[in-house]
């Protein structure tokens, strides 16, 4: 008897570890995993879910991807908001060049103020300068608060103060007018980290590339559309409703994009089940929030490629801040008119555009493909952007023909779109889930460049001399390259050590009221915590996070 006990007891013991291994291998099975989803959203009480309109739901073909409909409005946000920066700038061409009233069809509808190139300087720092301070706390803010509210708010005030700036300039109240754009840079401060943190939980890594260029882009397109419209206004109508257009333009984008986009896609009523499975299943612990998940400040402070960011920041900041407020500027120097000023000043914008959103279907063809791993592919963009610019622009230093300088500054304006899928994007391969905290400290970085800047071009250009302009372009050609080196030299596309918390923390996920149940991450949670697969696999966040890679590398992509 005893030995025939003996003998259960083994095959029981043998039972229970097949078993084991079973629940394991059919967990990291797609069609298994897939059959469990069913059968959870089946049979689940507490599902909303009704199975009987799914099918007719999914045969739609009306149906537009709401991460699509969700990057679309962001990225129209982030160009009004940025075409709205361009409205100092072309309004200081009236205000600085004296035969101003000449290139206008109605010399009476141009501002009465007198302005030199510092107190404009002064004007662009201070909105940076309120820029600067509101970076850091940002990024703490997007992951307590939703993200999508913070980057409506902040679009929002930033174009309600934008109408009362017409009256400050007219009537010379130049210190007040500073003050104004001091809570605008304050308020915009929270622009790029809660735009991180939106496209944190609706892009994946398949399709991060393009769907954050097509976004970011947004800003680099703000020229497209603000200069040309600036100069329309100002030439023909009167320049005081350059900010009127600008700021309602912001007001009621808001109204629109607090109506439709949601802080993730378990928040949004209108997407389907296939396009919210994908999203969870392609994420991984990516979409996960903790409740006791405590941000590394100093490992990322300290961090090697983060310093890296923060330098190709500053080079951008200190670019893109350079030709958006002096550019109508540089360009008067070939006597054209206000509304051509405006329309040429656009062109270079176009190509950067168009760089952008090449560069961005480049990186996701490459990796997809596995032609080139992340950090080559991230250095060689960013060589090619930064690099191409920093030609040009040594070009301009040798040239004052109006066809030539149009044709340099367009490339080099142009060629610097393509490192958006190089650095910039770069966020997201160190730490998808800091992202936005990461991207609250290089911006910072970069917004003291943005503070400088104007600063340095005023004084470089208070003569509009062209000599000048050439030791402006040394020294950014000098910024910019030395950005290219620290980047070439410590950048990465690897994932970094403290991405992830110590595998032997507990974690406690956040009870969210507004997710929409069951989904993927409930079966993530289901598999995690059946006690089989935390004896077998283990339940610490990186074991997670495999399980949930392996799972989710081999369910195709419907959406």
């Amino acid at each position: 008897m005893d030995s025939t006990n003996t003998i259960d007891s083994q095959d029981a013991d043998n039972k229970d570890d097949t078993d084991k291994r079973k629940i394991v291998d059919d967990a990291l099975h797609p069609a298994e995993v897939s059959k469990f989803q069913t059968d959870d959203l089946k049979y689940n009480p507490e599902s909303k879910i009704d199975h009987n309109t799914c099918p007719q739901k999914r045969k739609c073909t009306c149906y537009v991807p709401r991460r699509y409909v969700t990057s679309f409005l962001t990225g129209l946000g982030m160009l009004l908001v940025y075409a709205m920066r361009t409205n100092i700038g072309l309004t200081a061409i009236t205000l600085l060049d004296t035969s101003s009233p000449a290139k206008v069809e109605d010399a009476e509808t141009l501002p009465t103020s007198f302005w030199t190139t510092r107190s404009v300087a002064l004007l662009h720092s201070s909105f940076y300068l309120g820029y600067i301070f509101t970076h850091i706390p940002a990024g703490y803010l997007t992951v307590i608060w939703p993200c999508n509210r913070i980057y409506g708010l902040c679009i929002l005030i930033s174009g309600l103060l934008n109408l009362l700036l017409p009256y400050t300039i007219d009537h010379e109240s130049y210190w007040v007018s500073c003050a104004i754009r001091f809570v605008q840079g304050l308020s915009e401060g929270l622009l790029y980290p809660s735009c991180y943190g939106i496209l944190r939980h609706w892009s994946t890594p398949a399709e991060r590339g393009r769907i954050v260029a097509a976004v970011l882009t947004g800003s680099y397109a703000a020229p497209i559309l603000g200069f040309p419209v600036a100069g329309f206004l100002t030439h023909y109508i009167g320049w005081e409703y350059v900010f009127y257009v600008s700021g309602g333009a912001c007001v009621v984008w808001y109204l629109i994009f607090l109506g439709i986009v949601s802080e993730k896609p378990s928040h949004d009523p209108q997407i389907n089940d296939e396009e919210l499975d994908y999203l969870t299943t392609s994420q991984g612990d990516s979409s996960l929030d903790y409740e006791n998940i405590k941000i590394p400040w100093k490992d990322i402070l300290t961090s090697p490629p983060v310093i890296a960011l923060c330098a190709c920041n500053v080079a951008r900041n200190w670019v893109f801040i350079l030709i958006l407020t002096n550019e109508p500027y540089y360009l008067n120097n070939f006597e054209f008119t206000v509304a051509e000023n405006g329309v040429l000043s656009s062109i270079p914008h176009i190509f950067k555009v168009l760089a952008s959103i090449l560069g961005g279907f480049i990186a996701d063809f490459v990796i997809g493909r596995r032609l080139l791993n992340t950090t080559i592919l991230r250095k060689l963009l960013t060589a090619l952007g930064f690099g191409g610019q920093s030609v040009c622009f040594l070009v301009l230093t040798f040239t004052v023909e109006p066809l030539y300088v149009m044709i340099f500054l367009t490339l080099g304006v142009g060629m610097f779109g393509l490192s958006v899928s190089g650095w910039q994007i770069n966020h997201y391969d160190l730490a998808t889930r800091y992202a936005g905290v990461l991207v609250s400290i290089t911006s910072a970085s970069g917004a003291v460049a943005a503070v400088i800047v104007p600063i340095v071009a005023g004084e470089l250009t208070l003569n509009n001399e062209m000599s000048g302009w050439n030791t402006l372009f040394y020294i950014t050609i000098s910024i910019v390259l030395t950005a290219l080196v620290i980047f070439l030299i410590f950048g990465t596309g690897q994932e970094q050590r403290w991405a992830h918390p110590p595998p032997d923390i507990e974690l406690v996920q956040k009870q969210d009221p507004l997710a929409r149940k069951p989904y993927n991450i409930r079966l993530q949670q289901r598999l995690s915590a059946t006690p089989e697969v935390k004896n077998s696999v283990g339940n610490t966040y990186t074991e997670h996070s495999k399980l949930v890679k392996r799972t989710s590398e081999n369910i195709p992509q419907k959406y």
